[in-house]
């Protein structure tokens, strides 16, 4: 382990605190994480375990995936933007309809919504489009796409609620607010973030992109998931960023983002008191109960704001293929934490556990009144990453499945082939063998060529409806998530389409139907 700080200093990483940080990683299977706390005008940092494994240990200079983090710099950006008042397109600040920057660029399902989604929606997730990570692709026809493709997308793609009613974390429109300060600045994303943020505070191991990481001089962490039948961890691989960009494309060090938690406690440069107080302004209600020992939820500039135990907090948490992030800032207190660790789910659980420790014991929270992260992140992803038994799971997508099923319509043969939606893109189906009944198959589509690398499984289950299995290839820890299906005959009698029904099992809502049409 490495530390920025002498041993005789007043660290909050003392020797027990590490016994009991290494003692989390271990119960959750996360091979390393780095960790950095900012306290007054003082920072301590610590590695942990291993970076790349057999061997290469986390460091305070470790590289990571940053992921959904970039959100509030993207949001800080913006508001610096239009605090600057040297950009006419912004001259309506956060009131600013999108589409009057990126005109035939962004386009919605809905006229009025084009019209209408201003830069706050967008950046409190009040748009009223869902998630649809999975209509994101990485390639398409082997072309790297790129934030504008995606952004064009969006009118392809339904929206589930009217703007301003309801909160729904949507990724697109962060990839849309980094489209809009390219257009505004004339420069690129990573160009722009460097001139207003990294660049002012000493951010120098900070990018947006996979293959500069690569390049710099700092080690880049590997990723990991837990293969709990084969009790080791295995490798995924790293994941590209082009066409996240706003979104998550960030990757950094704990030690570069003390400088801009630094940032924000102390409400420095290179913001002025306007942008600061902006950045802290709740906008939108997450929740409307309190949950997790905190209070009601709001979010604004890319992060969100809660009361706990008395105390204001903001926080956001990020997640890649086989990555997570967290950091905390208590603004009263001057302080703050940042960690990255290189699994998905159990690096965010075990970052909530050992952030919140060190927040509550700087607060002087008495034991009793601490809330047991721990157990709630274990119950958190058993419903919301854990593969589920193929019964279980037809019983959540489908509860009104009959006692007994009805054949299908179609011989299985008849559903392979080639479907296309306008959002959700092109994929092909082919058979494969039944893994728990013999005789029987189940299709397949392979979507490596999306963002999440994910693969799509259909059970059939009763009639002309199937169970859609949405899985992660490069970790299938990551995503498992199960949506209705059904196959529609034309007029011709023939296959004409796959309808699917996206539910995203991480938000429990519906994003919507698509209709894949077969094209051969």
């Amino acid at each position: 382990m490495a530390t920025d700080k002498p041993q005789e200093s007043q660290s909050p990483l003392t020797e027990d605190f590490n016994k009991f940080v290494t003692g989390t990683m271990e119960k959750w299977n996360v091979p390393g994480m780095s960790l950095a706390v900012v306290d007054g005008d003082d920072v301590y940092s610590q590695g942990y375990g291993y970076a790349t494994l057999p061997d290469v240990k986390a460091t305070p200079d470790t590289l990571w995936y940053a992921a959904s983090t970039t959100k509030a710099q993207i949001a800080a950006t913006l508001a610096h933007l239009i605090d600057s008042k040297k950009h006419p397109e912004l001259a309506n600040g956060w009131s600013t309809p999108i589409s009057t920057i990126l005109r035939d660029e962004f386009v919605l399902h809905d006229e009025w919504a084009t019209t209408h989604v201003t830069l706050e929606d967008a950046v409190c997730h009040r748009s009223g489009l869902p998630r649809h990570d999975s209509a994101c692709a990485r390639t398409v026809d082997g072309k790297q796409c790129t934030p504008s493709d995606l952004v064009r997308n969006m009118r392809n793609l339904t929206l589930t609620e009217e703007p301003r009613v309801k909160f729904q974390y949507c990724n697109l429109m962060y990839i849309t607010l980094g489209r809009v300060i390219e257009v505004v600045t004339g420069k690129a994303l990573g160009e722009a973030l460097h001139d207003v943020i990294w660049g002012p505070l000493g951010m120098d191991s900070t990018y947006l992109y996979l293959q500069e990481a690569q390049d710099a001089p700092s080690h880049f962490a590997s990723g990991y998931y837990w293969d709990k039948t084969a009790k080791e961890f295995k490798t995924s691989g790293f994941m590209g960023t082009t066409e996240l960009a706003g979104a998550g494309a960030v990757i950094s060090t704990v030690q570069d983002y003390t400088r801009w938690l630094k940032c924000l406690l102390h409400e420095k440069e290179p913001f002025s008191k306007d942008v600061h107080k902006d950045i802290k302004t709740p906008r939108m209600l997450v929740t409307t109960e309190p949950t997790r020992g905190a209070d009601i939820v709001h979010y604004g500039l890319g992060w969100a704001r809660k009361v706990y135990r008395g105390h204001v907090i903001y926080s956001h948490s990020g997640g890649m293929h086989a990555y997570g992030a967290q950091v905390y800032w208590v603004p009263a207190a001057k302080f703050g934490a940042v960690a990255f660790a290189n699994t998905s789910w159990s690096s965010n659980a075990i970052e909530d556990v050992v952030i919140y420790r060190l927040i509550e014991d700087k607060l002087g929270i008495p034991t009793a009144e601490r809330f047991d992260f721990d157990g709630d992140w274990a119950e958190k992803i058993s419903q919301l990453a854990s593969e589920l038994p193929l019964d279980e799971a037809e019983k959540t997508v489908f509860p009104d499945k009959p006692k007994d099923p009805l054949p299908s319509t179609f011989n299985t043969a008849e559903l392979v082939g080639t479907y296309s939606d306008p959002g959700y893109g092109e994929m092909s189906l082919h058979e494969q063998p039944h893994p728990d009944k013999p005789g029987q198959s189940i299709l397949v589509a392979d979507r490596s060529n999306m963002t999440w690398e994910y693969q799509l499984k259909l059970y059939h289950v009763s009639g002309d409806y199937w169970m859609v299995h949405l899985n992660t290839l490069r970790n299938p820890t990551f995503l498992n998530e199960y949506q209705q299906g059904e196959f529609r005959r034309g007029i011709d009698g023939k296959v004409s389409a796959l309808e699917v029904k996206w539910m995203s099992r991480v938000e429990g809502a519906i994003e919507g139907r698509c209709n894949f049409k077969k094209i051969s």
